[in-house]
């Protein structure tokens, strides 16, 4: 279904828009109402006393939105301000805001809270109800500043910064509404965040604030040996995957030269542990999201690829002058 609908999405026109785009016409009715009743303030908003920075999309899928939030979490420490995150929970079985800790599950969880959890230091919750969530790490911790991993559609929670991702290989997609299109909202909504930033830039003097994705290293699952990716040059792995785009890692192991077997699988997949079971004597890469739902795995040829991003001077030039101006202490 997913791969079906990226192919609706990603193209110029489809046949399906005859059965899709009515649809799409009342989703925007819906949403556009739902936006008015915030505006005039039918629906309540929620403003707590602690800056709170948004990190969203305004397309269905990945954009880098939880690899920015884990960067953006340790930056903020090394500066030593406290910092909260609230994770959505998405595709978790949890209905209650959870503080996320060495023994959380990522089925009751969800695999990006563990994820963030592992690299960050930051206090990590996990909740669907972003207010019920935010209230909930205030009286678990203290903190100076929380970001919200997601969320740039929930309203009922007020912001005091907001980043907004685009993806720079597929931006808007054919430009229309879900769900004939991939968009959440429509796309000038963008233009209201503070800071736009491109994920998947390709190429490094981008004069736009821009997020570069980077993996050089995978590390084994049971001995912790790192090794390059430079040492797979040549050779055939398995590539086991759960995430909504995978073209930017497909290409890095191409330039690499590492020959891949795809078993790609619906982003945020429920593994069973089966999945990099394989009668070869092939290496199986994975990302560390995925991993994290497979942590007992004995499976010593599992390797975990390394990946992180790096903001452009652009990026953080604009975010400390913004920063500046919100009042947080730590």
């Amino acid at each position: 279904m997913e791969k079906f609908f990226n192919n609706i999405w990603y193209s110029r026109f489809s046949i399906f828009i005859v059965v899709l785009l009515p649809i799409t016409f009342i989703y925007w009715l819906i949403i556009s109402l739902r936006l008015f009743l915030y505006n005039i303030k039918f629906f309540k908003i929620t403003k707590f006393n602690i800056p709170i920075i948004i990190i969203g999309n305004l397309t269905v899928g990945g954009s880098g939105k939880t690899p920015l939030c884990i960067w953006l979490a340790n930056y903020l420490l090394s500066k030593k301000v406290r910092v909260g995150i609230v994770s959505s929970g998405y595709k978790s079985s949890s209905t209650e805001p959870q503080l996320i800790g060495n023994n959380s599950d990522p089925s009751i969880v969800g695999d990006e809270a563990v994820l963030l959890y592992l690299q960050t230091k930051a206090i990590i919750v996990s909740g669907g109800d972003r207010v019920a969530a935010t209230r909930y790490l205030l009286e678990s911790s203290e903190c100076d500043i929380i970001i919200h991993d997601d969320g740039l559609q929930h309203y009922a929670l007020a912001r005091s910064y907001e980043i907004g991702i685009i993806d720079a290989d597929r931006f808007f997609g054919n430009g229309f509404l879900l769900p004939y299109g991939p968009l959440r909202e429509p796309s000038n909504r963008i233009n209201k965040c503070d800071m736009i930033a491109y994920s998947n830039a390709s190429k490094h003097d981008i004069k736009k604030p821009s997020i570069f994705s980077k993996c050089n290293f995978v590390q084994n699952s049971i001995t912790k040996e790192i090794k390059s990716l430079d040492e797979f040059s040549g050779k055939e792995i398995h590539l086991v995957i759960g995430i909504a785009n995978i073209s930017r890692i497909l290409n890095n192991l191409k330039i690499k030269n590492i020959k891949t077997t795809l078993h790609h699988y619906n982003d945020h997949y429920a593994y069973t542990g089966n999945e990099c079971e394989f009668h070869d004597e092939k290496s199986v890469f994975l990302t560390m999201k995925d991993y994290v739902k497979l942590k007992s795995s004995g499976n010593e040829k599992i390797w975990v690829m390394q990946h992180y991003v790096e903001p452009n001077e652009y990026f953080i030039e604009k975010l400390n002058k913004d920063l500046s101006k919100i009042n947080y202490e730590s």
